[in-house]
């Protein structure tokens, strides 16, 4: 990701162009990758909350009818982001109102020392470059009639009212799910050192209880990777420290490293390898079928 230019946003000077996209998100030094403006919102309201909560407690709105971007419930939100226990914030906003929104937290805190900033850049392709193509919707029918080929029909219509002429798939039966399902709740475990444990509900809870044990059986290993490894989804899994601010679903292991496990299960495996392999573990030698 190519870098840009950097916001100050204690000063009010600075704008954004239409086109420009966060790259980052700077507080006190820490420079955390972002995707886009929403999460780049989240990750500062969520700081300036654990700085000044009264502050930002103030603010929420109880009315469902306000525009303001903090609020105690979700009603009517469109896409609502946790800060804290009851209160949510409003990231479908456009940029300038993010940054309006953030430096009037600052104003309203009436601190001068919070250095934050952001990170923009300028992509090389528009964002909708890459947009796939406009799909007409499939052709609707009553709900008591039945579709009917046409010979006056086009190509489209025709390609629709087939699809809709298919008969629902048989629903699957209670013995083929038990089967299916088996595997995966069994796979649910890790050896480690001759121990073997689990089982897990989840692999999120697979994945932090597998990074626990690193962190105490190869605690220099795990502590060197603080802050550097970055997964397929460009974010940071593990950081010392205060930095941990910026993790959604952050978890504390030894020697003041937090992990974030707020990641897809496909991601978490792949976490997984990365970790083990620092530790000089194979994957396939620690994850267990049962």
């Amino acid at each position: 990701m190519p870098t840009g230019r950097i916001i100050d946003l204690a000063a009010k000077s600075q704008e954004i162009t239409d086109t420009e996209l966060p790259a980052a998100i700077i507080y006190f030094g820490e420079r955390v990758p972002v995707r886009d403006w929403k999460e780049f919102f989240f990750i500062a309201i969520k700081c300036l909350y654990t700085e000044f909560p009264d502050t930002i407690s103030s603010l929420c709105s109880r009315d469902p009818t306000r525009t303001l971007f903090l609020r105690t419930n979700t009603i009517d939100m469109v896409s609502p982001r946790k800060i804290a226990s009851i209160i949510y914030l409003e990231t479908e906003r456009t940029p300038k109102q993010i940054l309006k929104a953030i430096r009037f937290v600052l104003s309203r805190a009436d601190v001068r020392y919070v250095q934050m900033r952001v990170e923009v850049y300028e992509p090389i392709y528009p964002q909708n470059f890459f947009s796939p193509p406009t799909i007409e919707p499939p052709q609707k029918f009553p709900r008591n009639q039945k579709p009917v080929l046409h010979l006056n029909q086009t190509i489209e219509e025709m390609l629709a009212t087939l699809d809709a002429m298919e008969l629902p798939a048989p629903k699957k039966s209670h013995v083929e799910t038990f089967e299916r399902n088996e595997p995966q709740i069994s796979g649910l475990f890790f050896i480690l050192e001759g121990e073997r444990h689990g089982p897990f509900d989840n692999e999120k809870n697979r994945y932090v209880a597998l990074m626990q044990r690193l962190a105490e059986l190869y605690p220099y290993q795990i502590l060197k990777e603080a802050g550097h490894h970055i997964n397929s989804e460009h974010r940071l899994t593990l950081m010392k420290g205060a930095s941990y601010l910026y993790f959604r679903e952050p978890v504390a292991l030894p020697n003041n490293l937090y992990l974030d496990k707020d990641f897809s299960d496909s991601v978490l495996a792949e976490n997984e390898r990365y970790f083990l392999a620092r530790c000089g573990l194979y994957f396939e030698d620690v994850m267990t079928n049962g």
